[in-house]
């Protein structure tokens, strides 16, 4: 018969092996499956111990990996409903650059242009990239080229 010790550790690890998820992620999932909080915290701890949760990691990666779908404020806005605090937040934003951002925002923007023939208008295309949590100088830059650059598209 296995301990409750065990079966949290087990789900725990089955749950890693999907996707990395985050500190708080794998407590809400322990706690919804009905695992008290005193195992849940000793699974937690030997988990980050070994290295399988590591917030800091998760979210250097999720930046990595999710910058050309979203800008830095949707980024926060996500890592933050992860649960990551704020410091690891900041720390894993901080390296990105302004001209990162900006990047990302006109290739998810040629990208869209890229899948329609018919014409959009720089309001639509701002409206989609504030949406998208892009920052309103980012915004207002790549209206800019899209406007000075490609005027015939639209």
């Amino acid at each position: 018969m296995k301990t409750e010790f065990e079966k949290a550790w087990l789900f725990a690890c089955r749950v890693l092996t999907f996707r990395r998820r985050t500190r708080h992620e794998l407590e809400k999932r322990l706690g919804q499956k009905g695992f008290s909080a005193g195992v849940a915290g000793h699974v937690l701890d030997m988990l980050a111990e070994y290295g399988y949760i590591d917030d800091n990691i998760f979210a250097c990666r999720w930046v990595e990996q999710r910058l050309g779908k979203k800008g830095i404020r949707g980024l926060k806005r996500e890592l933050m409903e992860k649960g990551i605090r704020g410091e690891i937040v900041n720390e894993a934003l901080g390296g990105l650059e302004c001209d990162a951002e900006y990047g990302a925002a006109l290739e998810l923007i040629k990208k869209k242009l890229a899948r329609r023939d018919e014409a959009y208008s720089l309001s639509r295309l701002a409206g989609l990239l504030n949406r998208r949590g892009f920052s309103s100088e980012v915004i207002g830059r790549v209206c800019r080229t899209m406007r000075d650059g490609w005027e015939d598209r639209f």
